[in-house]
């Protein structure tokens, strides 16, 4: 009987153990270019040479960490995929990461023809981190069914079609601070750069992607493109929500500048479609903070999409045909929303009587001038990131001491965003009192300018330490540099 006893109370804790250990009992694998498919791979001195080895043994919960360096793919290695094998929720994921931080290159620019992807991911619940792919025959990046997965901190460049592409119904994944750049489709004939988006959730992709502090620049067609084609097997209505995100400089071929009629160039392309079904094609989108700079055609763009369209402080400037374009009817039970955006220069706004527009730099009683802003200049956007990956923090476009755009916002019941003073700002940066360098953050540089320009009333080569706009340095402006302190 005690024996029985025994053996019940040992089999519930086996019971309980093999309940817990998809949690808790994953295995770690490594891949270094000094490494070797013979080796264990489990241990950091005897790492694999080839992610696909890796990836063949990885089960749910499991981690393979990626060394620095370049790993180069041909037609005969092949492009990498990332299957299912990663469970059904965020505690067994499996992941694919740069270890300790260093950034592993894929190479795929040796690979030829015209259909090959880089690393393409069909299963769900995949989390990717550091991960650089480069000169893909076709999409650098390719979700392709998979839902649920995450990429952080990655790019996707000089691919010869879209950067990153979302087709086949994947629903659910995350962007966030990634890159896609100087991708440029040579092999579409007779129109060459037609289709080589930065981020493209478009086609038959399904619903509930999100991209967050995302760049897209240099592309010869558009930064994001949502355009759908549900013949293809995609629904005729989904869900994309875009914030804090940068679209610039897209509608030419980086290497020599040239373009062509084909080549759209705008900055986000919310939707659309060519079937015979584009009365019916609602591509839901939400744009938060969002920045769209010196495009060849629209900064934020409707195309002929169906769908709602939320843009709320959002930044437009110098795009060449309209800095924002929504003119097409909407399906009926659509509605399009534009509040607290500004813009500058470039293209006049091409907006129907239906659009709703609240509180935005081209209304009364605003008059939206240089004026309004630090800095005009883009070309720190194309910087290096932050070390943990978030936009780098610049000047550009953010609002100057004293311009009435602070505060002049209205909160959206429907989607609030935190803000400073007594009301939203416009635009997309928040205007942070007792920032002297205007670069979204207080700390020691802001320390030095206030030190720098003490009871002064001039502040020199900073403009910007007077925060209260009593003509003085003081006490005051160290006060409201301290309360925000950090953040």
């Amino acid at each position: 009987m005690q024996i029985n006893k025994k053996a019940r109370k040992y089999g519930i804790v086996l019971l309980i153990l093999f309940a817990v250990c998809p949690a808790y009992c994953s295995t770690t694998y490594f891949v270094a270019t000094t490494g070797s498919d013979s080796n264990p791979g489990t241990t950091i001195d005897y790492p694999f040479l080839t992610i696909g080895k890796a990836v063949g043994l990885v089960a749910a919960g499991d981690t393979i960490y990626v060394r620095a360096g370049t790993y180069t793919y041909t037609n005969t290695t092949g492009s990498i995929t990332l299957p299912a094998k990663s469970g059904t929720s965020d505690i067994n994921r499996c992941s694919l990461i740069g270890y300790s931080g260093e950034r592993a290159l894929l190479d795929f620019s040796a690979m030829t023809g015209s259909s090959a992807d880089g690393l393409k991911i069909t299963g769900s619940y995949w989390y990717i981190k550091g991960i650089d792919c480069k000169g893909a025959p076709h999409n650098g990046i390719k979700i392709s069914g998979g839902s649920y997965n995450i990429l952080e901190f990655c790019s996707s460049y000089e691919n010869w079609n879209s950067g990153v592409q979302l087709s086949s119904g994947a629903s659910y994944n995350q962007f966030k601070n990634c890159d896609s750049y100087h991708n440029y489709d040579k092999y579409t004939t007779p129109n060459p750069g037609v289709n080589a988006d930065g981020f493209s959730p478009k086609l038959n992709v399904g619903t509930g992607n999100y991209f967050y502090g995302c760049r897209s620049w240099g592309n010869s067609d558009d930064a994001y493109d949502g355009y759908l084609r549900p013949d293809t097997g995609g629904p005729n209505s989904v869900d994309t929500t875009y914030e804090n995100c940068w679209a610039f400089k897209c509608g030419w071929y980086w290497k020599d500048g040239s373009t062509n009629d084909h080549m759209n160039g705008n900055g986000f392309k919310m939707g659309g479609g060519d079937s015979s079904n584009s009365a019916k094609l609602r591509h839901n989108v939400i744009l938060k903070n969002c920045l769209s700079f010196q495009n060849k055609e629209k900064g934020f763009d409707q195309n002929n999409d169906k769908g709602s369209m939320t843009l709320l402080n959002c930044t437009a400037f110098n795009n060449g045909a309209a800095n924002y374009n929504i003119n097409v009817t909407l399906a009926s039970i659509a509605k399009a929303t534009i509040t607290n955006c500004v813009y500058l220069t470039g293209g006049s706004n091409t907006l129907a009587s239906w659009v709703v527009q609240t509180t935005n730099g081209w209304m009364s009683p605003f008059s939206t001038t240089s004026a309004d802003f630090v800095s005009i200049d883009p070309n720190l956007a194309y910087g290096p990131r932050n070390a943990d990956g978030s936009l780098p923090k610049i000047a550009f476009m953010r609002l100057a001491p004293g311009s009435d755009l602070i505060d002049g916002g209205t909160i959206d019941a429907n989607l609030p965003l935190p803000y400073n003073g007594s009301a939203p700002d416009l635009g997309a940066f928040e205007y942070l009192p007792g920032d002297c360098h205007s670069d979204g953050q207080i700390d020691l540089l802001d320390l030095k300018c206030v030190a720098d320009n003490w009871l002064s009333s001039s502040c020199g080569t900073c403009n910007w330490a007077d925060f209260n706009g009593d003509n003085n340095v003081n006490f005051f402006d160290f006060a409201i540099m301290a309360e925000n302190w950090m953040k």
